[in-house]
């Protein structure tokens, strides 16, 4: 058999975080040890190598790469130190770089090079927008309204249009992704035994019921479980998931209030409020717990520029929601120059999310719903 090395490509892979690639020795200790591997062709002993050979085409094509959910029990375990965990990592960075649209953002969002670029768009942005339209910051001595210095329907046209375009982009990568697992072993094959003979078939399910108990894992994080050597992951993911998501609820009320019963401004003691202000204070918790685990557990310290873009700019969002809240509610002029920081980091949490670890969401939920239908994923003890 011919083998089609791509030394280039494991360059990228080592670029992207998996530094320690070539000191794998190909002992399998890591699919023995990983509770998600299915018992058939197991995860990661095969990426590794064909991460090793450069067979570019393969791995791109592989589910499993997915279904890793970094808990780095299998680094823990390695005798070699390879942290197969990392180079996952990095081959699923690499892979929203080859299925995102255009291509070329995600390879120059994942390039610390450009970081002070994403940081300046938002603000020449925002800056236009001001200068465009003659906006000032009110004097003090009055009730502080964002509206009053940025009106709402301006904002809301810019989440509208970036999210938008940014949902779009997703749906597009997510396309490919999907034509790329189907091509690499998403046809479904008829299997006609012969007379007498015995046949085992490993079976799935519908696509459909697949989707929908992948979505009630995703919900549930039921995967994140198992992991032992990084389990404080599970709460800070828990605290990080849910916190966006009401944030995300929240945001859509004051929309429904706004156009639907006329109340521009919500109350602080509004239901709406309160859980936005729980979901601000769940994500800053998250977000703190899974960096302090970064910089301290020994078995996962560290980590690539592509999860640290993520993981900041998410922090970002809720460090500046929650002091300009506050300046707000001590009625300081402050608050509409930290509104304008925190609008600088959700844009480049939304603007930039297709190309982010943020997509992890979707194309990891398509990768557990794939390994449900074709009976690839491992049996949770729950």
């Amino acid at each position: 058999m011919a083998v089609e090395a791509d030394p280039k490509f494991v360059r990228e892979v080592i670029k992207l975080g998996g530094k320690t690639l070539k000191k794998c020795m190909q002992c399998a200790t890591c699919s023995v040890v990983c509770p998600l591997s299915p018992e058939n062709s197991p995860f990661p002993r095969k990426e590794m190598i064909w991460a090793q050979w450069g067979l570019k085409e393969k791995l791109l094509k592989d589910p499993d790469v997915w279904l890793c959910h970094n808990c780095n029990d299998c680094s823990k375990y390695c005798p070699r130190d390879a942290k197969p965990g990392e180079v996952l990592a990095a081959l699923r960075a690499r892979m929203i770089a080859e299925y995102s649209w255009p291509s070329f953002m995600a390879k120059i969002v994942n390039n610390p090079v450009y970081f002070p670029l994403f940081v300046l768009i938002p603000i020449i942005l925002i800056g236009a927008l001001i200068s465009a339209f003659g906006l000032s910051v009110p004097s003090g001595g009055e009730e502080i309204v964002y509206s009053k210095f940025i009106p709402m329907e301006f904002v809301e046209a810019g989440g509208f249009i970036f999210g938008g375009l940014a949902v779009l982009i997703a749906l597009i990568g997510l396309w490919r992704f999907w034509n790329a697992l189907t091509e690499g072993g998403g046809k479904t094959i008829t299997v006609e035994p012969k007379e007498g003979a015995e046949l085992e078939v490993q079976g799935g399910m519908c696509f459909l019921d697949a989707v929908v108990y992948a979505i009630w894992d995703i919900i549930k994080h039921s995967w994140f479980k198992i992991c032992e050597v990084n389990r404080n992951r599970y709460y800070a993911h828990l605290l990080m998931f849910y916190g966006f998501i009401a944030l995300g609820i929240t945001a859509g009320l004051d929309v429904v209030a706004k156009y639907v019963f006329g109340m521009p401004h919500l109350p602080i003691w509004h239901p709406a409020k309160i859980l936005g202000n729980l979901g601000a204070i769940a994500l800053f918790l998250g977000c703190s717990f899974a960096i302090y685990n970064r910089l301290t557990n020994p078995d996962v310290k560290g980590g690539s520029y592509f999860d640290w873009f993520f993981l900041l700019t998410l922090y970002a969002v809720a460090i500046t929601g929650i002091i300009t809240e506050l300046a707000r509610l001590a009625g300081s002029v402050a608050a509409y120059y930290l509104y304008v920081v925190h609008l600088i980091a959700v844009f480049m949490l939304i603007a930039y999310a297709p190309y982010s670890k943020f997509a992890h969401l979707i194309y990891r939920g398509v990768a557990m719903a794939y390994a449900k239908a074709s009976g690839r994923e491992p049996k949770l003890p729950f």
